[in-house]
């Protein structure tokens, strides 16, 4: 029997799932855009506009996993897992002016596996669970734009060259619940600890499809009371731990976020996003003088040193209803942040997050 004297190639799979997503770039990519027709990913010096409340719902998931070795041979493994549920309203006074708020809801759940020693390191000696379930730290601020504010429909559709500017001063209050004294491994739903924090936001606006934010943070918590576990940071081996009456000062914080987004038509946007954080060493004093284990051993690894990255996908309607396109002003996006360096014994997390955002008149137009 004769050979054909050709053959019809058999489609490569990982081309039938590959061309429909580069035709759908490609076509977002020509669709005409304009730059901050999308919000919705990282902070940015925006505010909404005056009689406009924007509602907030966000599920994030974060988690690390860490392991601890003592010098007998015996280590732990612990898997860390966060839930954090926060609901946010942002209110626009005037065009240039927003007070907002944000409550969390936390569930936080680690798993502690115990190993006796490095000949038996396959065989666990005892598992452990610390679960927390409250409310996290809430927030309420204040945020205005100073320099460079658009009026709405000018704001979805920009052109040239523009440059936007606000500050916010943001009161964080200790409402959520540091994990209790003697759980060696309990991971609270915040800190407890009331804080100030001022930021400044910089939008830079190029084309009509690219804009990117600049934010600096700078935060400093109050001084308060309250039960500890005393043992070395790092070291859950230690056996005279407390728990000992102390006054804590947590450090003071600042950082620094880059993100640059890209807008792929009317509705949809990406980002990337990069932060450096570095927070001072904290300080622990006993209440009552010559209280035995001394706090203070640990004021030693607690300032933090971390950097992350991450990217995100929105997509968006609320340009699209500023020009009778849409019925519903909405947002909805996805984001993913990982944890690429951190300084001593600290964690590395990693973290998902999908949410959404909507807009609604309170009053005016």
């Amino acid at each position: 029997m004769q050979s054909p004297l050709y053959s019809i190639p058999r489609p490569d799979p990982h081309v039938k799932v590959l061309l429909p997503c580069l035709v759908t770039l490609a076509t977002l990519v020509a669709a005409p855009a304009r730059a901050q027709a999308v919000l919705g990913f990282g902070d940015d010096a925006t505010t909404p506009q005056r009689g406009t409340v924007r509602l907030g719902f966000e599920n994030i998931w974060t988690r690390f996993d860490q392991r601890f070795e003592a010098t007998s041979g015996a280590s732990i493994t612990t898997q860390s897992q966060v839930r954090t549920t926060p609901v946010t309203v942002e209110i626009g006074l005037l065009d240039r002016l927003t007070i907002g708020g944000r409550l969390p809801s936390l569930g936080t759940k680690v798993i502690a596996t115990y190993f006796p020693d490095t000949a038996r390191a396959i065989h666990a000696d005892s598992v452990r669970e610390f679960d927390q379930t409250y409310i996290g730290d809430s927030e309420v601020w204040a945020k205005l734009v100073w320099l460079g504010n658009l009026p709405e429909r000018q704001r979805v559709r920009p052109r040239g060259f523009h440059v936007r500017s606000a500050v916010t001063a943001l009161a964080r209050i200790g409402t959520g619940q540091p994990a209790p004294p003697m759980q060696q491994f309990g991971t609270g739903t915040g800190t407890g600890a009331t804080a100030l924090e001022l930021r400044s936001q910089w939008d830079v606006l190029v084309g009509s499809r690219f804009w990117a934010s600049v934010v600096g943070r700078y935060g400093h918590r109050f001084a308060d009371q309250l039960l500890v576990r005393v043992a070395p940071v790092g070291d859950p081996f230690a056996t005279d731990v407390g728990p000992v009456e102390a006054s804590r000062q947590l450090g003071d914080y600042y950082e620094i976020e880059a993100t640059p987004r890209l807008v792929l038509g009317q509705y949809f946007s990406i980002g990337a996003q990069y932060r450096y954080r570095y927070k001072l060493r904290d300080e622990y004093t006993a209440v009552s003088p010559g209280t035995s284990p001394d706090p203070s051993i640990l004021d030693a690894g607690s300032d933090i040193k971390d950097q992350r990255v991450g990217f995100g996908v929105v997509y968006s309607s609320v340009a699209a209803r500023e020009e009778r396109h849409a019925a519903f002003p909405a947002e909805v996006f996805f984001r993913y942040f990982r944890t690429v360096s951190a300084s001593g014994v600290h964690p590395s997390p990693s973290e998902y997050a999908v949410g959404v955002r909507i807009w609604g008149r309170l009053w005016g137009r």
